[in-house]
């Protein structure tokens, strides 16, 4: 095929996907024709996937330029896309280049020179400002924007829309200039044009095409002006509207209100933040002395809530403690009076955040909130921050007050109004489990003895399980429930960690009843509405190693294509150490496929967002752009893709596979990887300050910035040159150092790792990692290798002889309820993790016998290995992989002669065992029992599967 079009080099493209066909095939066809722009752009393109020197691409892109028919629009931005990639490589430290030069600028100017239609020089600076915005080349968009203008001058009908559009690429150009070095002076030009061009339509006459008509305009101006940290200079301009605009400001007061307050905050302007506050609120205190029956008080404080807390906020920043109360009493007092006239929610809430500001006493507060709300699905929320800060007196007065007040209000209901009193009831029983809960925790001291916690926290799950009689059970009232357990789990078992790795609990039985409690109230969820109830349930079950299980509940999981990256997390987190080979059979599932369905639908996601933002110049959305391209950045940048790509690799290399078509990480993006996980997606009935429940909902938490980057340094490059993946590492000692910078700015001080990651990544990665740079370089610069060869043979002893100890025996002579755990995630996790360092030193034995032991040419290493090292490491290895092998075999047994009596017995264990009992009857014990086993089994049957060779 001739490729001597844009259609033809695209289908053979498609037909030619292997990089190593496609090398051939190019070889092939540029021998008979050397002058072709296609095959040109494609060998550069090829280049950049060998990883082959950027100015070998750069000078494959200008021949490419010299040849003739390069003046297709598509074929230069394919020429664009793959000099942008080979500018990153050349300048390493640079991420974003802004633009990829002037020579590519002219080589555009002249292919418009060469087009006689009008049409057809719009179209090219319209693809020229596409690919310019998909590389991030802000600059280089600005010139696009700015050829296109010089097109359009006489089209009047265009020229509102362009003059928004050259502001916007002015000022997002001159943002990207202010990270490069040198870029200060240059930037600052550009940014005092945006917003002369800026004020220029808000200054036009009405009749002026450019002059800005609607609130759009003016929200686009406020975002330019706050971007610059102009907000002084922009509350000037707003104050004094030209006449044209006078009308549509004040058609528009509420929206510009609230438009100022957000971006004042955002900018952190505390002192104008404040002085706008204050102003706004004294307005309606106006209005409320001129007409007493005015409700203004009222839909300020429901509709204006965030004007109040940023008062405060701003007060606190800017005034001493003393100043501060004195200017917020005396608000207090011209608002509200002397005394509350109403018990409107709104009202009362901002009536309570303004007195304890000023260090008013709460509890009689909170009090009369309770007696007048406590029937509201919000008044736990409402009154968590004002009875978090109480005195540990007053807050176990307020508990015996709700109880109190509670217990006795079906009692004085009316007779026929006894259903709505008892459905009222109901949700203040629940706003009482969640202070009990929220007290228990609050009010139980540091040293408190490990016996009084537990009975407090036995106290709460009888409490949240004792509606179960009434058959009514709320999934509120099941989390709580699931949530106590999870504490008494956590504080009881969870803190002994000198017990070996697979070993992690004595006994897991808190753990499983929490678990099955949640499989229950899932059950109960007959519509499946409750996203975080089958969260929650799916992510449990992971924590105990049942991964067929929680699939089953993770399929429950209803949420939009725009959260899948903010939920996945939870349950694909470390899937290639835990469930890398799925389930078969019923209700089965596939880890790979789960993973790809992920992130398949990011990128599809990213690109109906880059759809959106870009068509042609003519339809670019100047107002939305900002908000869509964060958005864009977010689906491309995101930890959850970078997680996801992870573990499919890893999950080939378990296997065995080839993994060439594989999603690899981009290194250009991983600087800039942004963490975009809900971490409020699980109820919170705990203090603001603590961590929530996440700790021990997730005890293993999903991995970090911080640990892709120690993660790949430890075991991913070494990794990539072991499996003879490419050479996508040549790079990562750059990027490395950029991630890291940009994780110190994160302040994330440690590492999301397990323990049994931990131990590999501290013995045998630095080691396995320093032989294979040793191997791949021939040389020994740091003379790292002596201690390599004594410590890897030495690590593989010491690995074999913890296994051996952790094979379980046919019989423990124990209580069933006292069994030891035999089904965890912390089982699966050190297993898998032994069993890629066992692979990756076969592998490293691969090598050796290939390029040094067997090889006629000399080899650095051939003189330095010691007799049948190689051999001894294999043999080790062997050794080690069968014992791994056993522990599994023995766990396996184990399961399938007690695992159902087992559970059973530990699900009725003791005062917790006796408080699900209601709700969880032996007949759905005695299921779910038999569903556990059969998924754990599978689950220990994925390591059985693992192959060392």
């Amino acid at each position: 095929m001739a490729c001597n079009n844009w259609e033809k080099l695209c289908k053979t493209q498609r037909d030619y996907p292997k990089l190593k066909f496609a090398i051939s095939f190019v070889d092939k066809a540029t021998k008979k024709k050397n002058n072709n722009p296609f095959l040109t752009a494609w060998k550069a393109d090829l280049s950049l996937r060998q990883s082959q020197e950027p100015d070998a691409v750069v000078t494959q892109v200008r021949e490419a330029w010299q040849q003739p028919g390069s003046t297709d629009t598509r074929l230069l931005s394919y020429l664009y896309k793959t000099l942008a990639e080979a500018t990153r490589r050349k300048r390493d430290d640079a991420v974003n280049i802004g633009s990829v030069g002037d020579e590519n600028f002219k080589v555009w100017q002249n292919a418009a020179k060469a087009l006689s239609r009008k049409e057809d020089r719009l179209e090219l600076w319209s693809a020229l400002g596409r690919v310019a915005l998909r590389e991030d080349c802000w600059e280089d968009f600005r010139k696009a924007v700015g050829q296109y203008n010089k097109e359009i001058k006489d089209n009047t009908g265009e020229k509102r829309h362009a003059h928004y559009t050259q502001v916007l690429a002015t000022q997002l150009a001159a943002e990207q200039q202010q990270k490069f070095q040198d870029g200060d002076q240059k930037s600052q030009i550009q940014f005092d044009l945006a917003r002369r061009l800026m004020k220029q339509a808000y200054e036009a006459s009405p009749d002026d095409l450019i002059a800005i008509k609607d609130i759009r305009g003016l929200r686009f101006m406020a975002e330019v002006f706050a971007r610059q940290d102009k907000c002084n200079e922009l509350m000037e301009l707003w104050r004094n509207p030209p006449a044209g605009l006078q009308g549509l400001m004040k058609t528009h007061r509420d929206d510009l209100m609230s438009l100022k307050t957000n971006i004042l905050k955002r900018q952190g302007n505390w002192l104008l933040l404040e002085a706008h506050c204050r102003a706004c609120i004294d307005e309606m205190i106006s209005q409320m002395a001129l007409d007493q029956e005015s409700k203004c008080l009222s839909e300020f404080c429901a509709w204006r809530n965030n004007m109040w807390t940023c008062l405060l906020e701003a007060v606190r920043v800017n005034h001493s403690i003393a100043d501060g109360n004195v200017i917020v009493s005396d608000i207090m007092n011209r608002a509200f009076g002397t005394e509350l006239r109403t018990q409107a929610r709104a009202v009362r809430l901002t009536y309570m955040s303004l007195r304890k500001f000023i260090g008013v006493p709460m509890l009689s507060d909170c009090k009369a909130y309770w007696e007048q709300h406590s029937i509201l699905i919000s008044c736990f929320t409402d009154l968590r921050p004002f009875v978090q800060d109480l005195e540990v007196e007053c807050q176990r007065e307020f508990r015996r007050f709700i109880d109190e007040y509670t217990s006795t209000a079906v009692v004085k209901s009316d007779s026929d109004q006894l259903e709505d009193a008892i459905h009222e009831w109901r949700i203040a029983y629940r706003n009482v489990l969640k202070f009990g809960y929220f007290l228990v925790l609050a009010l139980a001291p540091e040293k408190q003895k490990m016996s009084a916690k537990e009975a407090s926290l036995e106290d709460v799950l009888t409490q949240a399980m004792t509606p179960c009689r009434s058959k009514s059970i709320e999934p509120s009232e099941g989390i709580i429930g699931i949530y106590t357990l999870l504490r008494m789990h956590h504080n009881v078992v969870c803190q002994d960690e000198s017990r070996p790795l697979v070993e992690t609990t004595r006994n897991s039985r808190m753990l499983l009843q929490a678990t099955m409690l949640a499989r229950h109230l899932v059950a109960w969820d007959k519509e499946h509405q409750n996203r975080p109830l089958a969260l929650l349930a799916a992510r449990l079950h992971l924590n105990l190693g049942l991964g067929k299980c929680a699939f089953q509940l993770y399929s429950y999981v209803k949420c939009k294509e725009m959260l899948v990256h903010t939920l996945s997390p939870y349950v694909l987190s470390r899937i290639s150490l835990t469930h890398p080979f799925g389930a078969q059979g019923y209700q089965g599932f596939s880890a790979e496929e789960e993973l790809a369905k992920v992130i398949s639908t990011m990128e599809r996601m990213e690109h109906k967002i880059e759809d959106n933002i870009y068509d042609d110049m003519h339809s670019f959305p100047w107002d939305q752009a900002v908000s869509l391209l964060e958005n864009k950045r977010r689906f491309k940048s995101s930890l959850t893709k970078h997680m996801c790509i992870t573990e499919r690799r890893r999950i080939a290399r378990l296997k065995g596979e080839l993994i060439d078509q594989l999603p690899t990480i981009d290194y250009k993006y991983f600087a800039n990887i942004t963490d975009n996980v809900d971490q409020n997606v699980f109820p919170n009935y705990e203090s603001h300050e603590s961590a929530g429940p996440l700790p021990y909902i997730m005890p293993n938490m999903y991995p970090n910035v911080k640990w892709m980057i120690e993660s790949h340094a430890a075991w991913d490059v070494s990794s990539r040159v072991l499996y003879r993946e490419g050479t996508e590492s040549k790079h990562f000692n750059a990027w490395k150092h950029r991630a890291d910078m940009a994780v110190d700015r994160t302040q994330d001080s440690e590492a999301n790792i397990t323990p049994a990651e931990s131990e590999m990544h501290n013995a045998m990665w630095p080691n396995i990692t320093g032989f294979v740079e040793i191997m791949d370089q021939e040389a020994d610069p740091q003379d790292m290798l002596p201690t390599v060869l004594k410590a890897i043979p030495q690590e593989l002893r010491d690995m074999s002889l913890a296994m051996e100890k952790l094979r379980m025996p046919s019989s423990t002579a124990l209580k069933t309820e006292d069994e030891p755990t035999m089904f965890h995630e912390n089982m699966l996790i050190s297993c898998y993790t032994k069993l890629e360092v066992l692979r990756a030193l076969n592998k490293i034995v691969e090598h050796l016998r290939e390029k040094v032991v067997n090889a006629k040419s000399s080899h650095y290493l051939k003189a330095k290995l010691p007799k049948n090292w190689v051999n001894d490491l294999a043999s080790e290895t062997q050794t080690c992989f069968d014992a791994v092998r056993s522990v599994a075999s023995s766990y396996i047994k184990l399961i399938e002669e007690k695992g159902v009596v087992a559970i059973k017995a530990q699900v009725r264990w003791g005062k917790t065992g006796d408080a699900l009992r209601e709700f969880l009857k032996d007949a759905d014990v005695a299921f779910y029992a038999q569903e556990y086993v059969d998924s754990a089994i599978q689950s220990w049957k994925g390591v059985l599967q693992v192959k060392l060779k």
